[in-house]
């Protein structure tokens, strides 16, 4: 999966230059730019495209690059925002809305290339404790802990978050079973996977999650309250 990089600057030739030395780094960053903050935020809120880095220039026409970035903390939490400014005076607003770093122009390369080496690092991990999926045009990128459980229900599969919502997307069960993590989630019924994290009780036929009792059928028994058994062995030795 690509990294999905945004560039938004209203100068032309800080732009060209930032793609330049960006491409450089990587050729296959999927890069998208825009002029304008309220482009950026739209696609944003849309769900257009799920970027994983945000380049903002400060000093822009209309809203400025740190309204800018207010507006999408609103939506996209976990995306990694840079600042790329002529002027070091908004340093510390830059960090209120937690950016990740702060470089002047002009870019220099050798500081960039050492900025996203860390920043990919940082997007790696991530991405192996998330999912992403699409459904009905917008792309959605959660949290594997944010999940409570899964449910197979008429071809699409509904996602159980813990902030009470209720996310869905057509696939099949054993498919989502590809992203996610082994060791926490738990086959335990043809239509249905739990979250071993947010796991409270395991009885003979059912595990609760949550205020919900999700069916363990006789065929995925055995193996899903080995794998429970195991989930809780190893974060026991976690804790000691």
């Amino acid at each position: 999966m690509p990294i999905q990089i945004a560039i938004c600057d209203d100068s032309p030739d800080d732009l060209r230059r930032l793609i330049e030395v960006l491409y450089q780094y990587d050729d296959s960053f999927q890069i998208t730019k825009y002029t304008n903050g309220e482009f950026l935020i739209s696609d944003c809120q849309e769900n257009e495209i799920l970027f994983d880095i945000i380049f903002l220039d400060i000093y822009m026409p209309g809203i400025n690059g740190i309204e800018t970035a207010t507006e999408i903390r609103a939506t996209m939490k976990d995306v990694i925002i840079i600042f790329v400014s002529s002027s070091n005076e908004h340093y510390p607003e830059a960090f209120d809305v937690f950016a990740f770093n702060y470089i002047l122009k002009p870019v220099n390369k050798e500081k960039l290339n050492s900025l996203l080496e860390l920043a990919l690092k940082n997007t790696l991990k991530e991405r192996r404790h998330q999912i992403q999926f699409s459904f009905k045009s917008k792309n959605y990128r959660i949290n594997c802990r944010d999940i409570l459980y899964l449910e197979s229900r008429d071809k699409i599969i509904l996602f159980h978050m813990t902030d009470k919502t209720m996310l869905q997307c057509y696939a099949k069960l054993d498919e989502i079973r590809k992203q996610l993590p082994v060791d926490s989630f738990i086959r335990c019924h043809q239509s249905f996977m739990v979250n071993s994290l947010h796991v409270t009780e395991m009885a003979d036929h059912y595990f609760r999650v949550g205020s919900s009792m999700i069916n363990i059928s006789k065929k995925y028994q055995k193996e899903s309250k080995n794998q429970y058994f195991e989930y809780l062995f190893t974060h026991m030795n976690y804790g000691s």
